[in-house]
């Protein structure tokens, strides 16, 4: 299947695209020390279009954990964040990815911190929130996603478990990313 070969390039490809293209609001969630909370995506990819669920785990300014599942609750993709670093696993290829923001910042030309990410996924919420939306071209090819968060938990979870990368091949950001 086509997708489950890009779904790391897409997810690197959205979390620059967000970083780098949206304005993150200063009035972020003031209260939390935890967050959990549900998003749904829709992503074209040229002429198909694929709608996903994830869950997005925030522990403030210590560890972020987003897990894409496209189908039937199945994690197909994680992607786990430190304040020094950006780790993103395949778990159906088994092979995964870890880079510092520096070496993204260069590979992809954006700014992308911790931070931002942080940000970006613990804005405020409302009822009707207008999805975020991002659209980008790459030659013929063309990718647009909508995201809208929901199920917003705080405070509730427990201490966070990174994934053990002794089950999983460790390859490159050039071997993902067809730069």
């Amino acid at each position: 299947m086509q997708v489950r070969r890009l779904i790391i390039p897409i997810l690197l490809i959205i979390i620059t695209i967000v970083v780098s293209s949206c304005s993150v609001s200063r009035r972020t969630t003031s209260r939390y020390q935890t967050l959990s909370q549900r998003a749904q995506v829709t992503l074209q990819y040229n002429q198909h279009q694929y709608n996903m669920s994830s869950q997005v785990r925030v522990w403030r300014n210590h560890f972020i954990a987003v897990s894409v599942q496209p189908m039937l609750g199945i994690e197909m993709v994680r992607m786990e964040a430190t304040p020094d670093s950006l780790w993103i696993f395949d778990k159906m290829n088994r092979k995964y990815v870890a880079f510092t923001y520096p070496e993204i910042e260069q590979t992809l030309n954006t700014n992308l911190s911790y931070k931002k990410i942080q940000d970006l996924l613990t804005r405020p919420t409302t009822k009707k929130q207008a999805p975020i939306h991002m659209e980008f071209t790459s030659g013929k090819h063309q990718l647009s996603v909508s995201c809208i968060f929901s199920h917003r938990e705080q405070n509730t979870l427990q201490a966070p478990t990174r994934t053990k990368t002794n089950k999983y091949k460790q390859v490159t950001l050039r071997e993902i990313l067809p730069l």
